[in-house]
């Protein structure tokens, strides 16, 4: 098999195994032992288990970004409830996947670091975006820091979208939209 290629089955190895033990229970010798190979292949490619973990996180945060851009881009000119409508929609596939994921994973604490990781790698584009919807006029958000509006913004929303309780997600969708209104000063779209 191709280095590249043997890379990237250890890595998708112990995205598994991370989410169905956790970090402490997930050791270099499983992963290399699921993937038939030898603890050499392993540090061919990686230094430590912390930075095969480290590579883990990153690979899924990039996937989410790029789908998130790609929403983001397809619809840059259209006014800020135009795009909010947009990203609420895909709400549903990005729950589903989620839930997926979830489905065997053991380990909630990799859950929310992954989660809590993307979040954060969010934050600049979402800054970006506010910051433009407010040269635009289309939104009028108290007078803070765009980054401290962000976060709030961001891990507000997450904690509506990933709540538990009886709600559905329209319900969700329209929690989100009328707090997001009152929010950001906008006049919701009839």
């Amino acid at each position: 098999m191709q280095p590249e290629l043997r890379k990237q089955e250890l890595i998708e190895i112990a995205f598994r195994q991370f989410l169905q033990q956790g970090y402490e229970k997930t050791s270099i010798r499983s992963i290399v032992g699921e993937a038939n190979g030898e603890i050499g292949m392993f540090y061919h490619h990686f230094a430590s288990k912390e930075e095969i973990f480290k590579t883990v996180l990153e690979q899924y945060n990039i996937a989410y970004v790029k789908k998130i851009e790609h929403i983001i881009s397809e619809r840059k000119e259209s006014s800020f409830w135009d795009l909010l409508e947009h990203i609420l929609s895909d709400l549903e596939s990005s729950l589903r996947e989620y839930a997926n994921m979830n489905q065997g994973a053991a380990n909630t604490q990799v859950l929310m670091m992954l989660h809590q990781n993307t979040l954060i790698s969010l934050r600049p584009i979402f800054c970006e975006l506010i910051d433009d919807y407010i040269r635009r006029g289309e939104i009028s958000p108290p007078e803070t820091d765009t980054g401290l509006l962000t976060d709030f913004l961001l891990f507000g929303v997450s904690a509506v979208v990933h709540d538990n309780g009886e709600k559905s997600t329209e319900a969700k969708k329209e929690a989100i939209k009328a707090l997001l209104c009152r929010l950001l000063g906008i006049t919701p779209k009839r």
